[in-house]
């Protein structure tokens, strides 16, 4: 018998929490870095001068503004008029931008002594009018609001319009991504590194107890008492040694019951996966907690069939331990 680690299962975490990290990276880097106002505008990504289409973020280079909100939106939002340039500043038109009430963009707008010589460059989402979560009726209304004033409507775009609120919005959504992926980035890692760390504590602990073995388990087997490599069970000495994926050892001169536990995994009334564990009680906190569960190989309803020699090699070697489940209202545990 040789040292036999869990590779393929911490190689799969370390996998799994490298993906995870990357949609964790992507996200954040996406509003952060990509997605940002100067970045879509160097790129010539500017509303009004690229193809209009609902949901995609864009660049507004605002040039004006109207002092006060022209409707108030559902919600908490609020549409300003906005004169926008495109990339060259003599090519202008006018729309609306959405956004939260009380939001910044409107004190920095208006700290802004002359905007057609200082634009201010805000990143946005393009809506349209009609479109699912956009402003009902825009265009109409917005057509009435501006209708009085024959240069605005004549370069008016009246179809879509800018909104702040939905791109902080998604930003908002891409940060929450973010953090839940980084957390189960972090949760793989623990677990690869918890699942490594905790085999090398059983083979220690094997070789501690039994220095005779010199940090070798080639002779693990000659000697054992009971070894089943079907449902990956080994008994040494005063051990239980648990060798079905993960590496896991039991000092039984600690235990006080041991039974076999089926944990059963149904979907749509139909069993889809049955999980064997031989749970090992004991009252000695020093050495383990109460309740201990060491993963063997499911083979079917068999399974207890198969464990009954096992269970018969321990009551002779170890006739204090007490076997099976014990039949209470309550459990023993």
């Amino acid at each position: 018998m040789t040292e036999k680690r869990n590779t393929k299962a911490f190689v799969g975490l370390i996998i799994a929490g490298a993906l995870s990290l990357i949609v964790s990276l992507g996200a954040l880097c996406f509003f952060r870095f990509y997605e940002t106002a100067d970045n879509m505008y160097k790129k010539g990504n500017v509303f009004g001068e690229v193809r209009m289409e609902d949901a995609a973020n864009t660049a507004v280079k605002i040039t004006g503004y109207s002092k006060n909100p022209i409707a108030q939106i559902d919600g908490g939002t609020e549409l300003y008029l906005i004169e926008f340039s495109k990339t060259d500043k003599d090519d202008y038109g006018y729309a609306s931008i959405e956004v939260k009430k009380g939001d910044p963009l409107i004190q920095k707008l208006a700290s802004v002594d002359d905007l057609l010589e200082n634009p201010v460059i805000v990143a946005a989402t393009i809506r349209r009018s009609g479109a699912s979560g956009a402003v009902r009726n825009y265009t109409s209304e917005f057509k009435d609001t501006i209708s009085e004033n024959e240069t605005i409507s004549k370069l008016a775009e009246t179809e879509y319009y800018a909104s702040v609120y939905e791109f902080q919005k998604n930003e908002l959504v891409a940060n929450i991504i973010a953090g839940v992926a980084g957390v189960i980035a972090l949760v793989f890692f623990y677990s690869a590194f918890a699942t490594r760390k905790g085999e090398d504590k059983a083979y220690n602990e094997l070789y501690s107890a039994y220095p005779e073995l010199n940090y070798s388990m080639d002779t693990v087997l000659d000697n054992a008492t009971y070894v089943d490599n079907q449902l990956g069970i080994v008994l040494y000495k005063h051990h239980l040694l648990a060798t079905y994926k993960n590496f896991q050892v039991y000092d039984l001169t600690k235990a006080e019951r041991i039974y076999h536990y089926v944990y059963t995994q149904k979907s749509y009334g139909m069993t889809v996966s049955r999980t064997s564990q031989l749970i090992v009680l004991t009252n000695d906190k020093s050495y383990r907690r109460k309740k201990t569960s060491l993963l063997i190989k499911n083979v079917g309803d068999e399974t207890d069939d198969l464990l009954q020699p096992f269970f018969y090699a321990v009551s002779q070697e170890f006739p204090d331990i007490l076997l099976g489940y014990e039949n209470k209202s309550k459990r023993p545990f």
